[in-house]
């Protein structure tokens, strides 16, 4: 490069106005459209942050029934309270005071063997200010009055509640303002999610503890059972 090239380049740059940049309209505007694209994607990472504290609650509000149902199989933990209708129709514990602060792996609620608390981990027993404890409600049913013996095999209620859902006023099924039977919490959702409802709820059988066909047969209303 020669020498008049490099003055040439010179006064090209002395030209150049000291004073030229983006004006304050443009960097409002700027800002205007990084406030749009924020608004935009908010809601959309707010929904991912809360189907996945969902699911994970989900997942163990499932682990918590499982293994209250194989306690309850092996004989570790003793056989729920007898339910005084199906179990299908049994409306939610009363949610005031239910009792689990210190009742981690144990039976507790108003009546003896009606709640079963397990433990989260961040605290002792059950607290209705955590969000990771689970309050299971119970019950054995038969089909017939005869079967009060639960050696013989009866029906188990299992339905998994979050501990903090004991501040509510009601809980459903049951409760006012509630949805149709059978209705658990939703695993989609962009908040703490409607803890009134259940997080697991089911039904399952235990076997008569000698297996009996008999047993089975005239718990579930047999005429001809030998």
């Amino acid at each position: 490069m020669n020498k008049q090239q490099i003055q040439q380049k010179i006064r090209k740059w002395q030209q150049i106005d000291p004073n030229a940049g983006y004006t304050i309209m443009e960097g409002l505007v700027a800002m205007i459209m990084v406030a749009f694209l924020m608004s935009a994607v908010a809601p959309v990472i707010a929904l991912s942050v809360g189907t996945r504290v969902q699911a994970r609650r989900i997942e163990l509000g499932s682990q918590a029934a499982s293994s209250y149902i194989d306690g309850v199989r092996s004989g570790a933990i003793d056989a729920p309270d007898l339910l005084s209708g199906d179990p299908d129709s049994t409306v939610a514990p009363s949610s005031s005071s239910p009792g689990c602060e210190n009742k981690d792996g144990q039976y507790c609620g108003t009546d003896d063997r009606q709640l079963f608390c397990i433990d989260g981990g961040d605290g002792e027993g059950c607290q209705t200010s955590s969000p990771t404890d689970m309050i299971i409600q119970v019950g054995r049913s038969h089909q017939d009055a005869s079967g009060i013996d639960p050696s013989l095999g009866y029906q188990l209620l299992v339905r998994v509640y979050r501990a903090d859902a004991f501040q509510e006023t009601s809980l459903c099924p049951g409760g006012t303002n509630c949805p149709e039977r059978g209705t658990q919490q939703s695993a989609v959702t962009n908040a703490i999610g409607n803890r009134r409802l259940p997080v697991v709820e089911m039904v399952t059988e235990i076997s008569p503890t000698n297996a009996s066909f008999k047993n089975i047969c005239e718990r579930l209303g047999g005429e001809d059972c030998q």
